[in-house]
């Protein structure tokens, strides 16, 4: 089994927790819709294409501390500058300039010195493509918010060979655990295994499409439900032990995730 391993560090990250608002919450690893956008934007339209043919990932994730920054949102929205400044022409509140338009307060929930690995499963022409990409360092990229820049650690195609091997120890990560067990290499009791992990079960964002309501053009998510793995050693079988491909270099054991296609 060959995979696209891409490993990049971040001085601060924040991957949304989606429709928070006035505090914009963080998780503690990118969903597979944030990791799609950034394999997606180093390559052609063609690129793309193929790279989504079958798709599968895994994702790893882990910070030293966290913090928060307080911003302000600001927009042009006309009704909202009337009614803080009273005309079109003022821009002036207790004698001071401010910005035209509304502004909010936000505090952003962010991470601090985030390391993130990313497997992915596609096509073999593409992975090479990746690959040459990420390892030249020619391209700028960021993870999560635009302002959050990448520095790529390490981006190759490793061979796990064909054989999963029996994983036991801790994985010192968060990743999104999927449910469905159709990932590559993931062991014949993997229902079992993914019953005796505890966490949180969430719907995370995959791929989308483009659609129509009423006029306007939005976003339309699948979703693929997974538990919210955290950093802890993994449950041990006696009698069949789960087994996983696995990255010696990073103790961890690969459990992908395939990105369904949207439903026309």
């Amino acid at each position: 089994m060959r995979a696209l391993k891409i490993k990049v560090w971040q001085d601060s990250a924040h991957f949304r927790v989606p429709h928070t608002t006035r505090t914009l919450q963080t998780l503690p690893v990118p969903m597979f819709s944030t990791l799609l956008g950034f394999l997606c934007t180093p390559l052609d339209e063609d690129g793309r294409k193929r790279l989504l043919e079958g798709i599968q990932l895994a994702v790893y994730s882990r910070h030293t501390a966290g913090f928060e920054d307080r911003i302000w949102y600001r927009n042009m929205s006309i009704k909202q500058h009337l009614g803080r400044f009273g005309s079109r022409e003022s821009r002036l509140a207790d004698n001071r300039v401010e910005h035209a338009g509304g502004q909010s307060p936000v505090t952003i929930e962010r991470l601090h010195d985030v390391t993130t690995i990313i497997y992915t499963i596609c096509d073999a022409g593409v992975m090479s493509e990746l690959e040459r990409i990420f390892s030249d360092g020619s391209i700028s990229l960021s993870l999560g918010l635009a302002e959050d820049t990448v520095l790529v650690r390490e981006a190759r195609v490793m061979d796990f060979g064909d054989n999963p091997e029996p994983f036991q120890g801790k994985v010192d990560f968060f990743s999104w655990l999927p449910e469905r067990n159709d990932g590559e290499g993931l062991p014949s009791n993997y229902n079992e295994f993914f019953s005796h992990i505890p966490g949180n079960t969430r719907l995370v964002s995959s791929r989308y499409s483009i659609v129509n309501i009423g006029g306007v053009a939005v976003r339309d998510f699948t979703y693929s439900r997974c538990k919210l793995f955290s950093p802890r050693g993994l449950p041990v079988s006696f009698t069949d032990p789960y087994s996983f491909y696995t990255d010696h270099a990073e103790k961890i054991p690969l459990w992908f995730a395939v990105q369904k296609e949207v439903a026309q």
